[in-house]
């Protein structure tokens, strides 16, 4: 797959010393952190501030005729992938070059990339709703759309989400459809670990992880299980994909499923107010669209953050 070359860098993780950068992506791991618990809580992703101008809707329909992608995940260098890979972390803002402008009704998405949101469904059998937005430069957005620079002029690079309009796409997810996933394999430089397969993988991936995360850690923690317990348990006798990360003290266990990189669950159970219904997908970020030429890719992560 070719994807689009964009001299940008995109924050993933703090305090670190550790860099994998890009023209599309920037993920940050600390190799000298001081070795923490497992996490008891989910941190929830960094959200972009609303902004007060009004919003418009402009439905697209996007074809593709490209070749199909690729099936099974292969491992790529997380330097040739264009746009952010994984959310801002800790105070900071998106980093690269604006978005192109939203088409006019009926016309296709220029090339480059954009925000995207949506949520993964239970089954993939029907289209998938998206909403994309555009990235732009914090220095024209409204005050309070970017993370507050306490009076620093901000960079020419340096983004936030425009919510003034949007537009809903609906995705397939077949073997058209292009992926990019992020996960975590240590500290040792192939961290954080991408590989990139095609929708129909995504989607399988998606309905095991669900599926083994309800038998591995909801129906434990349901009958009274600790998420701590429940913790020690997987670790001492991995089950249902579940095992120990390759470095203490990043999370508390990692997922693995049919050759997709491991998927670190630093907490276990609830993002908010309703643990029951946390999902194992909840932890794959739906980070960002990248097209070229017809060809769309999204860039997930499940990876490593502060």
């Amino acid at each position: 797959m070719v994807l689009v070359t964009v001299v940008a860098a995109f924050g993933a993780g703090c305090s670190s010393d550790k860099v994998v950068q890009g023209p599309g992506g920037t993920t940050a791991e600390s190799s000298t952190s001081s070795t923490p618990g497992a996490s008891t809580t989910i941190a929830p992703p960094v959200s972009e501030a609303p902004t007060t101008l009004a919003e418009t809707t402009t439905t697209v329909a996007i074809t593709t005729t490209t070749a199909p992608a690729p099936a099974g995940w292969a491992v790529i260098d997380s330097d040739g992938a264009a746009g952010p890979l994984a959310y801002p972390c800790c105070a900071s803002n998106w980093y690269g070059a604006a978005s192109p402008a939203l088409p006019a009704p009926g016309a296709t998405l220029a090339d480059g990339f954009y925000r995207i949101e949506f949520a993964w469904p239970s089954e993939f059998s029907q289209p998938v709703n998206a909403t994309v937005r555009r990235f732009e430069q914090c220095s024209v957005l409204p005050a309070g759309s970017c993370e507050d620079n306490g009076g620093v002029p901000y960079a020419d690079d340096e983004l936030g989400v425009d919510d003034a309009a949007s537009f809903e796409l609906s995705l397939v997810f077949d073997d058209q459809l292009h992926v990019v996933l992020g996960g975590f394999t240590g500290w040792d430089g192939a961290n954080p670990a991408f590989a990139i397969g095609n929708g129909l993988d995504i989607a399988a991936l998606v309905t095991a992880l669900d599926a083994d995360y309800q038998a591995a850690i909801m129906q434990p923690y349901l009958a009274g299980m600790s998420q701590d317990d429940i913790t020690a348990m997987l670790t001492a006798t991995p089950a249902h994909g579940f095992s120990a990360p390759a470095e203490p003290g990043a999370g508390a266990l990692v997922y693995t499923h049919d050759g997709a990189p491991p998927l670190l669950f630093q907490g276990l159970v609830g993002f908010d107010d309703t643990p029951l219904d946390t999902r194992g997908s909840d932890i794959i970020g739906r980070i960002a669209l990248v097209v070229e030429g017809g060809t769309m890719t999204i860039n997930t992560y499940a990876g490593f953050y502060s």
